[in-house]
């Protein structure tokens, strides 16, 4: 069996790619890692794949300046020759940013994570009292409806909600949110926002808002970002 060497990555998704789902944006990544003839590792089997794990999807819509990906290569490479070589095989909307080795007992991104940073904008037609989202924000309890495998079920969120700050005078034009996010607990920046605008009195705007996507952590104090040193 070859040595393999693991990697965390760390890129942006943003433009017009931010409207392909999960599995395109793994068969984006398969292409670029072939054409970049980078020394990628392969599963064993009848079905051998390259070796990749995403930190966490992200929903179809939304930027982001801080997606993470794990993969194993056959040996080692400079991190920087890594994070060129798959930069110009990229479509635009797609930049690598980052690149770690981590060791080889270290977790997949996917198993550590524990919260990510959101920035929602809300335009002119869509912003709603500062009182409301301070108010909001206050409750000891957020009661939304969540679907399980079998049914709906009403979930107190207030817990999942690390950080929540609205900036604005008296109209919220933007809101920083930190919450959580892995195998243990998760709950969806729009699930916040819908729960938000229900407080508030106001119809959700589906199509309305701009989410971004900062940072994923390991943490739920959010100091721990999944990768820290940039490449």
């Amino acid at each position: 069996m070859l040595n393999r060497v693991k990697y965390r990555l760390k890129f942006t998704k943003s433009g017009n790619v931010r409207f392909i789902g999960h599995l395109d944006l793994m068969s984006l990544f398969n292409m670029a890692i072939k054409r970049a003839k980078l020394p990628i590792a392969y599963s064993e089997g009848f079905n051998p794949h390259q070796v990749l794990s995403f930190a966490l999807p992200l929903s179809l819509g939304y930027h982001s300046n801080g997606e993470y990906l794990d993969m194993q290569l056959t040996k080692p490479m400079d991190c920087k020759e890594l994070v060129d070589s798959l930069n110009a095989n990229m479509p635009d909307g797609i930049r690598i940013v980052a690149a770690g080795r981590i060791a080889d007992t270290d977790k997949n991104a996917a198993a550590i994570i524990s919260s990510c940073a959101y920035r929602v904008i809300l335009p002119e037609a869509h912003r709603i009292k500062h009182d409301d989202a301070k108010n909001f924000i206050a409750q000891e309890q957020i009661i939304i409806s969540k679907k399980t495998k079998k049914n709906l079920a009403d979930v107190d969120i207030a817990p999942d909600i690390f950080e929540f700050v609205p900036k604005a005078n008296v109209l919220v034009e933007e809101i920083l949110l930190r919450i959580s996010a892995g195998p243990e607990r998760s709950v969806r920046a729009d699930s916040v926002m819908k729960a938000l605008f229900a407080f508030a009195g106001e119809e959700y705007p589906e199509h309305g808002l701009t989410y971004v996507r900062e940072e994923m952590y390991s943490d739920v104090q959010g100091k721990k970002p999944l990768l820290g040193t940039e490449a």
